[in-house]
């Protein structure tokens, strides 16, 4: 299947202080009215960007004053523009225009502290992660998995809304923190066990979430009562894990470790990842690497390449479980954001590490040959 796009805009200076001169690009997003959300993490605030590629306005800005954005990990915006602004212990939620309208505090031991990217359209989050739970810890966790909760903003208990698959734990040197922060702090991360499968989820616009927690080629989708209501399956069978792929996959992370190290020089906490022959490895590589839901519903299914790298082919099916087509490794990869009438949002860099946004209209998909 090939895809037939049209460039749209491109922001992001090379140089100079212009406004789209970015910091850190962290996530982007579409609004129904077309607008894209640059959320830049390391200058605290949105960039707000019109169909033309014009700046509409900007949201946040450093501080701790509600609405500011020093404390902001992730942002989430909804279809209508509101926002979702996630602190480490807070949540601040604006309105369309960018306005404060109220504060949430997380607690370690009664909500928790979530980490989610993703929020329902009645506000509640999707969360992957949540730390604390207090006595939650011990009713979610007795059984080996990966747990899926929904997590209100009302001050209430989250509630587990599915607990996802994963292979069996190995004796693996966890992550530690040492020393003190007037002599320095240094974290040593553990190598891990490369091919883990991921857990990867997306939301259909009925609420209901897509997700993959296999190793096989498997889409589940789960109704917000935790019931799995469908399941997309393709009879395409894991790699088993031979010399080739642990090599590539050794200097895949080699490369990781030296753009870490590289990044974290200058940082008061100094990262030391270890090195690549304590990396171990599954026994199969997964077939899928992840998914994404567009405007149309359409589920992007991305498969792993022969090397077990993110560089396979997209399938794109329905949550019916039909079957689309697949877009070629080489062709129309996945975006960072859809939008609607098309749209696409991709995060760039160059080899200077200069970020730029792109942004592409998907006009037609048409049969190959």
């Amino acid at each position: 299947m090939n895809a037939v796009t049209e460039e749209v805009f491109t922001v992001g200076s090379v140089v100079g202080d212009t406004w789209d001169t970015f910091g850190s690009v962290r996530s982007v997003h579409f609004d129904a009215q077309s607008n894209l959300h640059i959320f830049d993490s390391q200058l605290d605030h949105i960039l707000v960007v019109g169909s033309d590629g014009s700046l509409v306005r900007t949201v946040g800005g450093r501080g701790e004053g509600p609405g500011e954005f020093g404390n902001v990990t992730t942002a989430i915006v909804a279809r209508d523009g509101s926002y979702t602004a996630m602190g480490f212990t807070q949540i601040d939620l604006l309105d369309p225009g960018g306005d404060f309208v109220r504060r949430v505090t997380m607690d370690m031991a009664t909500t928790g502290i979530a980490r989610a990217d993703m929020a329902l359209p009645d506000g509640r989050l999707v969360a992957l992660d949540i730390l604390g739970l207090g006595d939650l810890d011990d009713r979610h966790y007795e059984e080996q998995g990966r747990p899926v909760h929904l997590f209100p903003l009302d001050g209430t208990e989250p509630e587990l809304l599915y607990t996802a698959w994963e292979l069996p734990e190995e004796n693996d040197d966890e992550s530690e923190l040492s020393g003190d922060f007037e002599s320095g702090m240094r974290m040593r991360v553990a190598a891990g066990r490369a091919f883990e499968p991921r857990l990867d989820i997306d939301l259909l616009t009925d609420g209901r979430v897509a997700l993959i927690d296999s190793i096989g080629y498997r889409v589940k989708l789960i109704d917000l009562d935790g019931s799995v209501v469908g399941t997309i399956e393709r009879p395409i069978a894991p790699l088993p894990v031979d010399d080739a792929i642990r090599e590539a996959e050794r200097e895949r992370y080699r490369e990781a470790t030296s753009r870490q190290s590289a990044r974290t020089t200058n940082l008061p906490i100094q990262i030391d990842q270890a090195g690549v022959e304590e990396r171990t490895f599954a026994d199969e590589v997964p077939v899928l690497w992840g998914l994404k839901v567009d405007w149309e519903d359409r589920i992007w299914v991305a498969r792993r390449g022969p090397t077990g790298q993110e560089d396979g082919p997209t399938d794109l099916v329905t949550p019916d479980g039909n079957y689309i087509g697949t877009l070629p490794p080489e062709g129309l990869r996945t975006p960072d954001a859809f939008g609607p009438g098309g749209l696409l949002a991709y995060i760039e860099s160059d080899e200077m590490d200069v970020q730029t946004v792109r942004v592409v209209r998907l006009i037609a998909l048409e049969p190959q040959g």
